[in-house]
């Protein structure tokens, strides 16, 4: 059962994800072509420093999720009863902090641009952002419920309707109005909306939400989540400041234009990661649940099947940016928003080396042990911010994500330390010896293939794309087949997706039948 609602979840989520990212990619190009380059920095800058306030939510929500895993597979209404009134009360008191200190930072906003002229209504912009993550907090805690218990593609429908119309409307309103304010103001609407058609279907599904809860939290339950969430603190200030700090820093030393020009890049990104980061993220519930009541042999088999997973379609999507990225960003955007390609190989490595760490960081959210590293995310945000601060100088963008890179490390090395060592009870040499395979074949197949591109020479955008494709993927994936193929975690998948296969058949023959 793990595995086939995990499958929903995928597939639900796959859905939402094509229809959605189709449409934000159209939007996106309409964006740029119908608002200046200024308002596509300004959207890509707020969004990280909004970011800052997210910090106030301390990391309840992973704390929470973990504590509703055990609660969730015993069937202990009461206990989750409990947890969610908790959940509720902090996430109030965190958007009124998220709203306060969000006021409180208007008059700083200037200090994060480079220059500000052009850019009208900068306050009411903010303000705007501001309101919509208010309201996300006050109504979206009911969401970790239904992911934990993973029957999140019960919810799925809505999301994708809402998402759908959001992004219909958005569009229509840049050709009509042609103005940035009304597209924020759109979206303010939506999601209004889609948090309401959410939680009455999580209403329903769980009627004892609605119940009175008379008992508080126990004090050992609270204890274990004040820990964790004490330990997520560090978690958390260390993303925010590893993933805002890039954008920040390039627009207060480079131009909130390059911000723009960079966003088109992660955008791009983000939306082919959000298919892998589907498969990922559906899967941490499971693995809570396989954790809580398997041994560590199993969980094990189970990990080194999903950093196989990672591997492939990380590494595939890494080559195909390094060779796709400037034919598709000059067919779709222009040449002016093109970035040199000693960037775009740093955006591509930088990219595999998160892939690579999520399935440890998964384990360590499933497990709950956020205290082991605490301090590694800021030492790696501290290591980041004085590289690229340093080498923004004199190397520019390149200098930013260099930074970033070499930060990137810390993580890679120490997570899987902790999984190792307190989930398998295994060494963890076997792991390095792993992901040293998988990093030389990744730069093996970027070599090949780029430099097979570079011989074959350049024919126009859409040829250029279509022979970088071919090349990419013919290439890489032999390479990571050969590298595999005698694997047991190989043959684990295999196995693995051959099962998955014949239970969706069987199930529709009974259909059928």
């Amino acid at each position: 059962m793990r595995t086939i609602n995990s499958l929903k979840n995928v597939l639900g989520n796959f859905a939402n994800n094509l229809l959605l990212n189709l449409l934000r990619f159209i939007s996106r190009i309409i964006f740029v072509k119908v608002l200046s380059d200024v308002y596509l920095g300004v959207n890509g800058l707020l969004s990280n420093v909004l970011g800052l306030l997210a910090l106030s939510e301390l990391g309840i929500s992973t704390a929470i999720s973990y504590s509703l895993y055990k609660p969730l597979a015993d069937k202990e209404t009461s206990k989750i009863k409990v947890l969610m009134r908790f959940y509720q009360k902090a996430y109030r008191i965190i958007a009124l902090i998220i709203l306060v200190l969000g006021l409180i930072l208007i008059p700083f906003l200037p200090w994060f641009i480079k220059d500000t002229s052009g850019i009208d209504n900068l306050t009411f912009i903010y303000l705007i952002f501001l309101g919509n993550m208010v309201i996300t907090y006050l109504f979206s805690y009911k969401r970790t419920l239904i992911t934990a218990d993973q029957h999140n593609y019960k919810i799925m429908p809505m999301i994708m309707l809402s998402n759908f119309l959001l992004t219909i409307f958005q569009i229509t309103v840049l050709l009509i109005f042609k103005d940035y304010i009304i597209y924020l103001l759109v979206q303010s609407v939506f999601v209004v909306i889609e948090n309401l058609l959410v939680n009455h279907v999580i209403n329903k599904e769980y009627p004892y939400l609605k119940e009175k809860v008379r008992e508080k939290l126990p004090k050992e339950e609270f204890r274990t989540i004040a820990i964790n969430v004490k330990a997520l603190m560090y978690h958390k200030a260390g993303s925010y400041v590893l993933s805002a700090s890039d954008n920040i820093i390039i627009s207060k030393f480079i131009g909130i234009v390059t911000v723009g020009v960079y966003s088109n890049y992660v955008l791009i990104v983000n939306m082919i990661n959000s298919f892998i980061t589907v498969l990922i993220n559906n899967v941490t519930a499971s693995f809570g649940n396989l954790i809580a009541k398997e041994d560590g042999k199993k969980s094990l088999k189970v990990f080194n099947e999903m950093n196989l997973i990672c591997f492939i379609l990380y590494g595939v999507a890494s080559v195909c940016f390094v060779n796709l990225f400037t034919p598709f960003i000059e067919l779709c955007f222009g040449e002016k928003f093109v970035l040199p390609i000693i960037v775009v190989l740093l955006i591509s490595i930088n990219n595999f080396l998160v892939g690579l760490n999520l399935v440890p960081i998964t384990i360590q959210s499933a497990a709950g042990l956020y205290n082991n590293d605490r301090y590694v995310p800021i030492i790696q945000s501290v290591v980041n911010i004085i590289i690229s601060v340093i080498l923004v100088f004199p190397l520019g963008i390149a200098g930013v994500l260099l930074g970033t890179l070499i930060s990137q490390f810390i993580p890679v090395i120490v997570k899987p330390v902790i999984a190792y060592r307190h989930v398998f009870k295994e060494k963890v040499s076997l792991y390095f010896k792993n992901l040293s395979k998988q990093l030389l074949l990744l730069l093996i197949a970027i070599g090949v293939s780029h430099a097979l591109l570079v011989l074959i020479g350049s024919y126009g955008y859409i040829l250029d794309f279509i022979i970088g494709l071919i090349i990419s993927l013919i290439i890489t994936l032999p390479i990571m087949y050969l590298g595999y193929k005698q694997t047991e975690e190989f043959k684990d998948l295999k196995n693995r997706i051959l099962f998955m296969t014949n239970k969706l058949k069987n199930r529709k023959a009974e259909r059928n039948g």
